[in-house]
């Protein structure tokens, strides 16, 4: 992550804490990271060198100083004013990752063959959280391909408890006979 940004961040991140507004500065960097999702316009906007200071701190005036907490958008105005506005998406997307830290939870993936039921989804969950110690949300995704079973990526944890990999243990084991 660029480290300029993580400088950013991290001041907006304790000013949104000592100013006791993180759930608020919250719901703004969720605006902005959809704004940015959103709108090739916008990400433009933001990387546009040809586009002043004074200029790019008007369209955000005019785009969100009404929608945002003032420590945002001043927050803002800093990134134009020096020149960083580029930085933003990175900033938004810094600053999730902070929260998320901050209120101990992991974001991961949970790949089957075949969807879940939700007791199985949360027979997982549960365990996964009892073994890490810290609140885990999961995305799922389905993928034929690993035929039975499921996979768990958690950052660099990798559970893969797949029948594809059962398969191709008991294929090595038996080619090397």
């Amino acid at each position: 992550m660029n480290r300029v940004a993580k400088r950013y961040t991290k001041a907006l991140f304790e000013l949104a804490q000592e100013y006791k507004i993180l759930d608020k500065v919250e719901k703004d960097m969720e605006l902005i990271g959809k704004l940015i999702d959103e709108s090739q316009d916008f990400r433009d906007f933001l990387s546009n060198p040809l586009i002043t200071e004074t200029s790019k701190q008007e369209i955000l005036r005019e785009l969100l100083a009404n929608r945002i907490q003032k420590v945002t958008f001043q927050f803002l105005e800093l990134l134009a004013e020096k020149r960083r506005i580029a930085i933003l998406p990175a900033v938004v997307q810094q600053f999730r990752e902070m929260l998320l830290e901050y209120q101990r939870i992991l974001e991961g993936e949970l790949i089957s063959a075949v969807p879940l039921e939700k007791k199985q989804f949360e027979s997982i969950k549960k365990h996964l959280e009892e073994m890490l110690g810290q609140t885990v949300m999961l995305q799922t995704k389905i993928q034929p391909e690993i035929i039975g079973g499921f996979v768990v990526r958690i950052q660099d944890l990798v559970i893969d408890n797949s029948i594809r990999l059962q398969l191709n243990k008991l294929r090595e084991k038996l080619s090397a006979r």
